[in-house]
């Protein structure tokens, strides 16, 4: 309870999930609590081991049994990012909740920056990036294609070169909670949502230690996934190709009738032919595979499975002001 005249100390979750990082865990969280040492906040740093084969847990559990605002939840085996992430928001019970990669390319240093929006009234602090050292042009100009491209087919507006570097208040975390699709993006996800958001630029450096976890392949799937699970414009596109396709071939067929009876000329040659029969194959393969994509998604929805599964927990308490009960939330998984 808290005593008349005193303000309650509001309190913080710290998010971070971590795959193979044990060179990084050290230095990051050192950053970090230099950064938050001197806030007047009651902090929790929970790492998320998302089934890491090296020592990021031993690591983790060692850095808890010297500071006891340290946590972990240790995946059964590599659930991905976004389930990591929904993990640590999850587990979250706090005033707000921050979430930043351990690599440290998110900088643990502007955290007071993101809390002082949060206590002049922003709901969703979003870092973005104003420069990435190291980053190819690659890299820079995919995804700088990939925002444009999503932001032109989706209804939702998602924040460019906006990663996981957040922060969110403890209502913004409770309707995040509720949305369980299984092919999370939650750079979406948080765009959908709403409330009121503020952006603060920061420099994105070069990874700290190891290397990046992110092949070409997977961000080809991750930006698949953005794409199904926010905008319909694949399925339109198949159908106007079709209805394109469809009126050429309406077209040629006249056009083959007209000569015949009017000018008593037949169309001749294979290479047409078979030219028109393998562009209409490849739309009709087009459109299944659209279709595919997006049933396939269905599939994974009707099952139901858990997004993550808990190999072990270590959760530390947090003081703070009286909250909502749990009850109130969604079943967790």
């Amino acid at each position: 309870m808290t005593t008349p005249g005193i303000a309650a100390q509001k309190s913080i979750d710290i998010v971070v999930p971590a795959f193979n990082e044990e060179a990084c865990i050290r230095t990051f969280y050192e950053r970090t609590a230099r950064a938050i040492d001197a806030l007047p906040y009651a902090f929790r740093i929970l790492f998320v081991d998302d089934g890491s084969t090296d020592r990021t847990a031993q690591e983790c559990f060692a850095l808890a049994a010297s500071d006891p605002r340290v946590g972990l939840l240790r995946f059964s085996r590599n659930f991905g990012h976004q389930a990591a992430l929904t993990a640590g928001l999850d587990a979250a019970d706090a005033d707000a909740v921050i979430t930043l990669d351990a690599d440290l390319q998110h900088p643990p240093e502007k955290l007071p920056d993101f809390i002082a929006a949060w206590e002049q009234g922003a709901e969703i602090v979003s870092g973005v990036r104003a420069r990435a050292e190291g980053a190819s042009l690659w890299k820079r100009s995919t995804s700088t294609l990939f925002y444009r491209l999503l932001n032109a087919i989706s209804p939702f507006k998602i924040t460019a070169d906006s990663p996981d570097f957040r922060l969110f208040d403890r209502k913004v975390v409770n309707a995040i909670r509720r949305l369980r699709e299984q092919s999370r993006f939650l750079r979406g996800i948080y765009s959908w949502v709403g409330f009121r958001e503020v952006q603060l630029p920061y420099t994105q450096a070069e990874r700290a230690a190891g290397r990046t976890h992110y092949s070409n392949i997977d961000m080809l799937v991750f930006a698949l996934r953005a794409v199904l699970s926010f905008s319909h414009a694949p399925l339109r596109f198949a159908t106007y190709l079709g209805l394109c396709v469809s009126a050429l071939a309406f077209g040629f067929g006249m056009y083959a009738i007209v000569m015949n009876v009017v000018f008593h000329q037949v169309i001749r040659g294979w290479t047409s032919i078979a030219v028109l029969v393998s562009f209409f194959s490849g739309v009709q393969l087009l459109t299944l595979g659209v279709l595919g994509e997006y049933l396939g998604q269905v599939l994974e929805e009707s099952k139901r499975r858990p997004l993550y599964l808990l190999a072990d927990t270590h959760l530390p308490a947090l003081v703070g002001p009286a909250r909502e009960p749990k009850s109130s939330l969604p079943p967790r998984d």
